[in-house]
């Protein structure tokens, strides 16, 4: 397994839930690139079947399992969740935020791509709700590598548009002093609304190492990160 940053959480039935976020050592996780390539990087970050979307910076959320991966992967949606031990969960980002999200007692767990479009058409409402429907009581959660509000001057009318729809936590000023949206505590912010606490990797990809992170919006990057989420029932 290739060692970026992540999140591991036990769970009160025994085993873990895990999440792991590539670096750019990695190599790129886009679906479109060369399958073959693209096979081998996601086994040496976790050996095990993946299943991931096309994304659309919607509120789509899809369930999955063993018997639904072939069918589900490449669909469009923006998260994935699943009760399964035996698949991971993905999303690809590149700024954006790459949340996971996992159940304490009941094992469900979640990859979802969060940008402002997503926050704001409300996609983790939707996982969150997905998670409970599948039984989920007690969801925690991890935000990884993704841009801070230094790095994201935004447009006025879109900052107060968000600030209506998840409050004033989510303005802030860039480095130059600049409007900006502040999208780890628009997603913190989110979640604490629905009773989800999440712990925050304090990195911004647009400001981070270029070597280490990919940024759409600070180097036009075309590569993207994986965001894998799994669960394992060993001891």
């Amino acid at each position: 397994m290739v060692s970026g940053p992540g999140w591991d959480l036990a769970l009160a039935g025994g085993g873990v839930a895990h999440a792991r976020f590539s670096l750019a050592s990695d190599g790129d996780f886009r679906i479109d690139a060369d399958p073959e390539s693209l096979a081998a990087r996601r086994r040496r970050l976790v050996d095990r079947p993946w299943v991931w979307l096309t994304q659309v910076h919607g509120a789509g959320v899809v369930t999955v399992d063993p018997a639904t991966a072939a069918a589900v992967a490449g669909r469009e949606g923006d998260a994935l969740v699943t009760t399964s031990a035996a698949i991971a969960v993905s999303v690809q980002t590149a700024d954006c935020g790459p949340v996971a999200l996992a159940d304490r007692r009941r094992g469900v767990v979640a990859a979802v791509h969060a940008g402002w479009r997503g926050v704001e058409a409300g996609v983790l409402e939707a996982t969150v709700a997905t998670m409970r429907d599948l039984g989920a009581g007690e969801i925690v959660g991890w935000l990884g590598p993704c841009i801070h509000p230094e790095c994201y001057e935004f447009g006025a009318d879109d900052l107060v548009r968000l600030e209506r729809r998840l409050g004033p936590a989510v303005r802030a000023r860039t480095g130059a002093g600049a409007p900006a949206f502040d999208l780890p505590a628009a997603i913190s912010s989110c979640l604490a609304s629905l009773g989800v606490a999440v712990a925050v990797e304090p990195t911004c990809t647009a400001c981070g190492p270029p070597q280490r992170y990919f940024s759409h919006r600070a180097r036009a990057d075309t590569g993207r990160h994986a965001l894998v989420v799994w669960r394992d029932d060993r001891p």
